[in-house]
């Protein structure tokens, strides 16, 4: 199939390793390096029927939990604050315990959040005087 991006390349086939695609608010999440995606040639401008879109979407899927799951874990609060956080953001219990575990799969807003919490630490207590408001 002729590219209809630049209308110079043919659209073929692809895989390889070094690949990556934003996917849901992930950006630059590695392609599995076996996961064929029909590219142009010329202009490396990626074309997919609805079939192959489903194939794609659920082998990201696959990369896209497991760096959610390798994210949390590097942004997860120490076992002892673990409760606290918990309450804070409406948490159940043990929650926190589970994600370090890895039995439970964390949400793309609580991976920032709880990065954002990491990275300023203030962030917590702003979360729990907004819900102190009435």
């Amino acid at each position: 199939m002729k590219c209809h991006a630049c209308f110079q390349g043919e659209v073929v086939p692809t895989t390889g390793a070094g690949r990556t695609s934003r996917y849901k608010a992930i950006q630059n999440l590695p392609v599995p390096e076996d996961l064929v995606m029909p590219t142009c040639n010329h202009c490396g401008e990626v074309w997919f029927s609805p079939a192959d879109a489903k194939r794609i979407d659920a082998a990201m899927e696959v990369v896209y939990r497991q760096e959610l799951v390798r994210r949390v874990q590097a942004v997860l609060p120490s076992p002892k604050d673990a409760d606290r956080v918990e309450r804070d953001l409406g948490l159940s219990r043990g929650y926190l315990s589970r994600l370090r575990k890895g039995t439970k799969a964390p949400s793309e807003a609580l991976v920032a959040l709880l990065a954002l919490i990491r990275q300023k630490p203030q962030t917590l207590v702003q979360v729990e005087e907004f819900w102190q408001r009435t």
